[in-house]
């Protein structure tokens, strides 16, 4: 079958190219290792025998694998007759004692593997046809019995009609013990001379079997198991989100007291956005947590999951080095499967966020939890090979092969990115985080693909991993920059919120109209680091209030000589009679990108140009819920703000909007924002003190027949926490009556 992971067109067609004789896609997902077995089992036990054809002086010439090397060129083998009749011997005996292949299954492998081997080519063609070197091979039997005095049922030796049909030739007969097989040729064994068919011994044989049938089996798993994380951990926020269209939910105060059990509060104690323990990290909420628990215990199930071994075999000497090999291959494979899903879970144009009503913020949580799984699953992988290749084969020769040393590269990259990701790196050394993040990222996708390029080229399907997710990144990109052409460059006027004492400041884009959610602003003549975009929350368009806002006086200093005096007339007529087309934003100063900004505009209002990409819906698909409600309660803290304007004006339902600030300055600078707000919305603003957010609360959610109430909170982590905790609490003590929609409005790194 085709892999369904083939969609990326340059997956495509570097996969196509490698794909020959044994199907396209992943191991067990569309290519087949040895198939028939039976059939491969009987080409490895003579594939390094010397034939008549094998040139002398081989020099360095490898026809084989790294670790299978073999001397024989493949137009060799398909045209020595003792290595043709000794195979179709073989095959003829064998197979109808194993998994009995089809007569049309044996023929597509003698025609495309007798000369490569495990991975098929129809390039070379066999001399002979398999019934040819059949009827040959049993002549030369024949032969040999009747010098012996030994008779043979000729009549079974005719074709190989029979084939497959497990009714045993004369030299074959069985015993509970297995296949025991009588014949007059002279034994061959490995390595040794073939210049006359020849029989494999059963032992030899069933080593070859047990080997190759163990390692394919196992390698299925490893795509079956792999593949099973990756498309739950995608899909699965999909059908949990479509229960928001399931009629009278959002009014079931059964469902509420559902989620104020399971779904909404914090795993432990009352902190979710707020950091605990300073910067150690941040707790989920209990339905994150049942997330993170399916995914954690379906990588640690797999991981161990049942595994197949037969000793002894020709692969591995004993069951402690085919356990080191298979747990350490599957650890690496399943690795890629949690990198996939975490490279989509970080991308701003990521689908899910369409589809579902999961936040960016909740994805990114999930993109951690995915990345500590793939930090894990590839440390184990190089811890395991690292054991078996220093205790069972040659460490020191592998320790200089290229697929080695990328796999090494990949390894350090993916552990560097830990602690480059913890929290307070992001709190503190955001830009940092960020370049690093990136570049660790990118160095462990290069250092994987070439860890598989060096062994298998495009042979099996593990490159595809790397070709996905290199794809999700990259189309990330692309749409990225697809937004950005299409708003231009665009000119930025930046001030700081008088009345503010400097805390608060402005940044106004020209001549855009920007639609509600997330924009991300890049600023590239704010310093060196010209790349760095920054989210920001669209506040408003100039077209949907009505403000005036005074000329800023102009810099005397000459680090703002670029700064433009501009007179912000946003709703006033300027000279030609046109409105003046801008989108406002509003962002607490702090180090990093705004303290620049804000440096900027130290005195007076400074234009800057501006690459916007965005906006996004960063919040998910929470407007069906939202519209199920007969009242929504906004609660905002600070700039917090910003992100619920949209929804107040989207929105027609009854509302009522609590607003706490510390600055009278910004209440000032936004007031006509909440002016223009419909009727349906009530707005009380506090400034310089805390909102009673139990009191309101209390009041909201205690009204019996009020019918559902929509939640929304934006503003610091600890006033967010804190609603969140109240919330649950009264609904589950019996005190808040009401059905509810709870929206944590937050972005998140």
């Amino acid at each position: 079958m085709k892999s369904t992971f083939g969609t990326l067109p340059l997956a495509v067609a570097l996969h196509a190219a490698g794909a020959l004789a044994d199907g396209t896609g992943f191991i067990g997902a569309g290519k087949t290792l040895y198939n028939p077995t039976c059939a491969f089992a009987c080409r490895n036990v003579i594939r390094n025998c010397k034939l008549l054809c094998t040139p002398e002086d081989t020099g360095s010439a490898n026809h084989g694998t790294a670790h299978n090397p073999v001397t024989t060129p493949p137009d060799c083998f398909v045209k020595d007759p003792a290595f043709l009749r000794t195979m179709a011997i073989c095959i003829d005996t064998y197979c109808p004692l194993s998994n009995n292949p089809s007569i049309d299954l044996i023929e597509d492998y003698w025609a495309s593997h007798l000369g490569t081997g495990t991975l098929g080519n129809y390039k070379y063609v066999p001399a002979i046809s398999y019934h040819d070197a059949l009827a040959a091979g049993r002549a030369d039997e024949q032969k040999l019995a009747s010098g012996s005095n030994t008779t043979e049922d000729h009549s079974q030796q005719e074709d190989h009609s029979s084939h497959g049909s497990k009714r045993l030739r004369v030299r074959q007969f069985m015993t509970e013990a297995g296949p025991i097989v009588n014949s007059s040729l002279p034994i061959i064994k490995a390595r040794a001379p073939l210049n006359v068919t020849s029989f494999i011994a059963p032992a030899d044989w069933q080593k070859q079997y047990f080997g190759m049938y163990d390692f394919e089996t196992n390698e299925n798993g490893h795509t079956a198991y792999t593949l099973a994380i990756m498309l739950i951990a995608i899909f699965l926020p999909v059908p949990l989100s479509l229960l928001r269209f399931v009629p009278g939910l959002a009014t079931s105060r059964a469902w509420s007291s559902f989620q104020s059990a399971l779904i909404n509060p914090a795993v432990y104690g009352k902190r979710h956005r707020e950091p605990v323990a300073g910067a150690v990290g941040l707790v989920p909420t209990r339905g994150q947590t049942m997330y993170i628990f399916l995914i954690s215990l379906l990588n640690l199930v797999f991981l161990l999951a049942p595994y197949v071994y037969h000793q002894p075999q020709s692969t591995f000497p004993s069951r402690q080095a085919q356990e080191l090999s298979i747990i350490g291959n599957r650890a690496g494979v399943m690795a890629m499967g949690n990198v996939v899903a975490l490279f989509l879970f970080a991308a701003r144009n990521n689908f899910l966020l369409w589809v579902t009503d999961w936040s960016y913020s909740t994805y990114l949580l999930l993109h951690r939890w995915l990345g500590y799984w793939a930090v894990f699953h590839t440390v184990l992988h190089s811890l395991m090979l690292w054991m078996y290749y220093r205790t069972y084969g040659n460490y020191e020769a592998e320790l200089v092969r290229d697929y080695w040393i990328w796999g090494i590269v990949a390894t350090v990259a993916v552990v560097a990115i830990f602690p480059s990701s913890l929290l307070i790196v992001r709190q503190k050394l955001y830009e940092f985080f960020l370049v690093a993040h990136v570049l660790l990222a990118l160095l462990f996708i290069i250092g994987y693909y070439y860890h598989i390029w060096y062994v298998y080229t495009y042979n099996w399907g593990y490159e595809i991993y790397a070709f996905m997710a290199a794809g999700i990144w990259a189309t990330d990109r692309l749409f990225r920059l697809v937004r950005i052409g299409f708003r231009g460059y665009r000119t930025a006027t930046v001030s700081l919120v008088q009345g503010t004492d400097s805390e608060y400041l402005r940044i106004d884009i020209d001549n855009t109209q920007l639609g509600e959610g997330v924009a991300y602003l890049t600023f590239p003549t704010l310093g060196w680091r010209f790349w760095e975009s920054h989210p920001f929350s669209v506040a408003y368009n100039s077209s949907e209030v009505n403000e005036t806002e005074p000329s800023t006086p102009p810099s005397p200093t000459a680090e703002n000589k670029e700064a433009a005096v501009t007179e912000k007339a946003v709703s006033a007529s300027s000279d030609n009679g046109s409105k003046k087309r801008t989108t406002a934003f509003y962002a607490r100063v702090r180090d990093g990108v705004t303290g620049k900004l804000a440096k900027r505009a130290v005195a007076g209002a400074a234009s800057l140009g501006v690459v916007v990409d965005g906006p996004y819906h960063h919040s998910g698909d929470v407007t069906t819920q939202l519209k199920q409600c007969t009242n929504i309660l906004y609660i905002a803290g600070g700039v917090g703000i910003t992100a619920l304007l949209p929804f107040a004006r989207r929105l027609t339902t009854p509302s009522q909007l609590f607003w706490a600030t510390r600055k009278a300055g910004l209440s000032d600078s936004v007031k006509a924002a909440l002016t223009a707000l419909p009727s349906s919305v009530e707005v009380e603003t506090t400034v310089g003190q805390r909102l009673d957010l139990d009191v309101i609360l209390e009041k909201a959610l205690g009204t019996a027949d009020g019918g559902p109430l929509g939640i929304v909170v934006c503003g610091p982590a600890g006033m967010a926490d804190h609603v969140r905790h109240k919330v649950v609490q009264l609904t589950r003590n019996g005190s808040g009556t009401r059905p509810y929609v709870l929206v944590d409005e937050a972005f998140g790194w």
